[in-house]
């Protein structure tokens, strides 16, 4: 049997830039019927962002969590990872996720409070 579960996800800037945009999405099954995308601005190298407020699933036969980020820097270069990466919340987890973007290998970290986390390459996007 699944249940569904609120939880929070934040995000910490450490590309090592201002961000003068930056958009959040969770889905459950990739479903866009079933996603949370939230977008905030002016993010400053090293400051967080949050709480975005998601539901997830746990249990048998429970969807995966994926996750989606797209961000401007300041000086209008656009990256994102690709949007069938995914990375699940278990039912030992509380809920609390922290999404991270490291500059230094342009990878996005997802980190729950008690199971594995996962990353996912950022790539500039070609304009």
């Amino acid at each position: 049997m699944s249940t569904d579960h609120s939880g929070i996800v934040y995000l910490q800037n450490d590309w090592g830039v201002d961000l003068a945009q930056l958009t959040i999405r969770h889905r459950r099954s990739n479903d866009p019927d079933k996603q949370e995308e939230q977008t905030f601005y002016n993010v400053v190298a090293g400051d967080s962002v949050g709480p975005m407020a998601i539901t997830y699933t746990t249990g048998a036969g429970s969807p995966f969590d994926y996750w989606w980020v797209k961000f401007v820097t300041q000086n209008g270069s656009t990256f994102d990872c690709k949007d069938n990466f995914y990375c699940s919340i278990s039912s030992d987890d509380d809920g609390r996720v922290m999404l991270r973007l490291d500059g230094s290998d342009s990878e996005l970290y997802v980190s729950f409070s008690s199971s594995s986390g996962c990353s996912v390459s950022i790539s500039q996007i070609e304009g």
